[in-house]
């Protein structure tokens, strides 16, 4: 039996997540909760029944898990759709459909355990063949867009019994465990796999999932109803701790993309519940007496500035270092966030095992900057004070896409434009455009700078899909970096499932895109944050430090 299985099968119901407003917390420091008179007693026994109205910034694309692609939507559609198994904060896989998982002695066989007592709100059961079909599905022609990354190592996939799945792969590959705990891996009814392709694309009422709640209706870019399913009895035990089907009968989500909307919403009790509370208005609800609000730091990468190493003016690290130096990122991310979220140091999030120890080495130190840049040769100065060389102002480009504005982020530029100007005589362009136009532009003129953040359970999937060189691997950084020595660090980090193994590649390769080579700027770290009424008890967070979607929840009469 693997460590892996080992471990899942010594996990009680030990507060492996954050449960709050009414259980307390795990004392994490990536979690925060508070309210006015809103502590309420953490033996409370739970209240059945009851609507809860929970507004949300984002709509979801589609309502089909193996296709949604946003990680926003995901806690929407955890309530749907369940998965084979649940990976914690800790990086511990416990059982979820599937009892357990072993490996074999290479590491190429993985088998699958199903639980015997799961069946799909169509009544179908979960057994080895709708495993089986589902696979199949996901990797067929024009159903998504193309086979997944996760599965591009898995040789075979076979049918040992009909509780038993062997997935056989050419190389040990811990995005496949990741991908088994995933909501693009949640099952679906066979049934629900024949449907047309117009409806698969699209999901809703007609795909039959397995999970606590039962889609019931959704109306585009306006509310998604979902119903308890009383049968419901296989929620990872770490979430669960015992309990079985959820509390709530119904359970309604109404998309509010504008932040002072939700906000209002919930003020004036037309919901109980609202997500991505901005900045300003977490005062609102933080010491409120009727409110409570909670945040999380989430897991994946921190927001960051990626520097292109092989393009100007940014292929001088003097430049890259004076970047940094000069930002006076601490006094731009007080002013902006007021104290609700915090600077990131490591290039990967604080929440999980990962992160290196790196505080402070880039603090602010606008004389070293300077000098620098005067080492660099950018000596003279325009009449508006940016530095010149060659007839050349130090103009630094960066075009950001409008899914990338979220969190109060065009103010964060907009401070750096100024900071980088006044600091050390930087020219730092920052423009929004149209998520074509800026992959026009990636396209032609290749990033100088990029901004991205990539929520992930584990370093391997956003490490890879950032930093390695070849495109097809690298898909966000586009193969920029084509450094021979991060290809490596990732490689040792994603085939094998050894954790300390895995912790020293990491550790080594933070401290050489950091200190070494300052081809980044962790700017800081995103979090889910949600405000709710006192009467909300039991708000749940997963191990990405979003919100489990409402299976604990329940409301106070």
């Amino acid at each position: 039996m693997s460590n892996h299985r080992r471990a899942a099968a010594l996990v009680t119901a030990a507060a492996l997540v954050a449960v709050l407003g009414g259980c307390g917390t795990n004392g994490s420091s990536s979690d925060k909760s508070s309210g006015g008179a809103n502590a309420s007693d953490s033996n409370a026994k739970p209240v059945e029944g009851g609507t809860l109205y929970w507004a949300v910034a984002t709509a979801p694309p589609t309502i089909n898990p193996h296709l949604n692609g946003l990680a926003k939507v995901s806690p929407l559609l955890r309530n749907a759709y369940a998965s084979y198994l649940y990976l914690s904060e800790d990086g511990v896989y416990e059982p979820w459909l599937a009892e357990g998982f072993e490996e074999s002695e290479d590491g190429l066989t993985v088998t699958l355990n199903l639980r015997e007592d799961v069946t799909f709100s169509d009544g179908e059961p979960l057994n080895a063949d709708a495993v089986l079909a589902n696979f199949d599905k996901i990797t067929s022609e024009g159903y998504g867009r193309g086979t997944p990354a996760a599965l591009r190592n898995v040789e075979a996939i076979n049918k040992a019994d009909d509780l038993t799945v062997e997935f056989v792969l050419t190389t040990t590959d811990i995005l496949f465990l990741q991908y088994l705990a995933s909501l693009s891996s949640a099952p679906l009814s066979p049934k629900s796999l024949e449907l047309e392709q117009t409806v698969l694309e699209s999901g809703g009422p007609e795909l039959a999932g397995v999970g606590p709640f039962v889609i019931t209706n959704y109306t585009a870019n306006t509310e998604l109803v979902l119903e308890k399913r009383a049968d419901y009895k296989w929620a990872p035990q770490s979430i669960a701790g015992g309990q079985t089907a959820a509390y709530l009968d119904e359970l309604v989500y109404r998309i509010l993309p504008e932040g002072a909307t939700r906000t209002g919403a919930l003020e004036q009790g037309q919901v109980q519940i609202a997500s991505d509370i901005q900045p300003l208005d977490v005062a609102l609800f933080e010491e409120r007496e009727g409110f409570q609000y909670v945040s999380s730091i989430l897991s994946g990468t921190p927001y960051f500035i990626i520097f292109n190493p092989h393009k100007a003016p940014v292929d001088d690290i003097r430049v890259r270092q004076a970047f940094a130096l000069g930002s006076d990122l601490d006094a731009i991310i007080e002013a902006v966030y007021h104290g609700s979220y915090t600077r990131a140091w490591a290039p990967i999030s604080s929440r999980g095992p990962w992160a290196a120890d790196l505080e402070g080495w880039n603090t602010t130190d606008i004389d070293k900057a300077n000098e620098l840049l005067d080492q660099a040769g950018w000596t003279e100065r325009d009449s508006e004070g940016i530095r010149v060389k060659d007839g050349q102002p130090l103009r630094i480009e960066m075009y950001t896409g409008t899914s990338r504005l979220r969190e109060s982020r065009d103010q964060v530029h907009l401070a750096l434009s100024e900071a980088l100007k006044d600091n050390v005589g930087i020219d730092y362009h920052f423009e929004v455009v149209d998520d074509g136009t800026a992959a026009e532009k990636a396209a032609a003129e290749g990033y100088t700078i990029t901004d991205p953040s990539y929520l992930s359970p584990d370093p391997a999937g956003g490490f890879e899909s950032v930093y390695h060189s070849d495109p097809a691997r690298g898909v966000i950084g586009g193969g920029m970096f084509a450094d021979t020595k991060l290809d490596e660090w990732i490689d040792a980090g994603r085939f094998t499932t050894d954790l300390e193994t895995r912790k020293a590649a990491y550790k080594e390769f933070q401290e050489y895109i950091t200190k070494e080579q300052w081809y980044v700027l962790p700017v800081y770290e995103p979090q889910d944050s949600v405000a709710a009424t006192d009467k909300v008890k039991n708000i749940t967070l997963d191990g990405l430090g979003q919100p489990f979607g409402a299976y604990t929840i329940w409301l106070e009469p």
